[in-house]
């Protein structure tokens, strides 16, 4: 865990200063998801791994009441410098232990996260999203099922995502939500099909 924790801040540390520059591209894919999820206008939304908070700002601009979590407190800088929303508000909390009471959160996000954790931390965290909302939101890198275009995918990934990126890579995603009680109610693609989006149940 420990080991986790010092390469994750040193890993963003490093990103943080161009973060928001190479993600440019994702700029549709937030509000995307955030007509994907539909949440009740009172809805209380939960932005793991943060980041500098797109995510969460996209949620924002529509009304919501969002905390965005994160382990960098150098992306989190960034994000709070950024934040124009009352209604948005950052902390540094650990995704694989979060601070909140059970079902305190109508929508729990995780983007971009789960690629960057080892196996037995994205296990947890997908508990842990479990246990603080009824409905999680997933977006991440869409594998290609092309053995040839994955290997592509991965090979140039790997160049610039953390060490932990080839074992996301090598699972099956859909297979590891079933296996926490996660039902897909809805699914679609973003960057063409770059990017997945994944709407989900908690089925206790």
């Amino acid at each position: 865990m420990d080991d986790y924790h010092s390469y994750t801040n040193r890993l963003f540390r490093k990103w943080a200063p161009f973060y928001d520059l190479f993600t440019m591209p994702l700029s549709r894919v937030r509000d995307k998801v955030v007509d994907l999820v539909d949440a009740e206008k009172d809805s209380k939304i939960l932005d793991v791994c943060t980041g500098t908070g797109k995510q969460s700002f996209a949620f924002g601009k529509r009304g919501y009441s969002v905390i965005g979590i994160d382990l960098s407190e150098d992306m989190l800088k960034i994000a709070k410098r950024k934040n124009r929303y009352e209604n948005v508000r950052f902390m540094i909390a650990n995704a694989g232990n979060i601070p909140f009471e059970d079902n305190y959160f109508d929508v729990s996000c995780i983007s971009f996260g789960l690629h960057d954790m080892p196996h037995d931390i994205r296990e947890r965290v997908l508990d842990e999203l479990k246990r603080v909302s009824k409905k999680i939101v997933i977006i991440d890198y869409n594998i290609p099922k092309n053995r040839l275009h994955r290997v592509l995918h991965v090979s140039i990934a790997s160049l610039y995502e953390s060490k932990y990126y080839k074992d996301f890579a090598e699972r099956d995603l859909k297979e590891l939500l079933r296996q926490h009680n996660l039902k897909v109610i809805k699914e679609t693609f973003g960057l063409i099909d770059f990017v997945r989006i994944l709407v989900c149940e908690n089925v206790r």
